[in-house]
């Protein structure tokens, strides 16, 4: 699950900076300033990632708020960057043994 959380973390900064790059995002009014938050969003998740084995309440928390902040910031496109991070934050829920 660590994999698949740091992939979804690489996947968003990815879609972040194509969406940027090619002005899907920054012509918006609604999107315009907020676009590089998908990018920081991206790099919480890579950063939960690897706090999962060491404390998992406050990496299930990173992972959290990394869907939440990546959605705010470019909305449907950081869609599959967010499903790749609710199933190793599921897992770090569900598990018996929170740190």
């Amino acid at each position: 699950m660590r994999t698949l959380a740091t992939l979804s973390g690489v996947l968003g900064i990815v879609i972040s900076l194509f969406c940027q790059l090619f002005a899907i995002i920054d012509d918006s009014y609604t999107f315009g300033n907020i676009g590089f938050l998908g990018v920081i969003s991206g790099v919480i998740a890579i950063v939960g990632a690897n706090l999962m084995k060491r404390n998992k309440k406050y990496a299930a928390s990173l992972l959290l708020v990394s869907c939440v902040t990546g959605i705010i910031a470019i909305s449907y496109f950081y869609i599959l960057p967010s499903l790749f991070t609710v199933f190793p934050l599921v897992t770090l829920i569900r598990s018996k043994e929170n740190k």
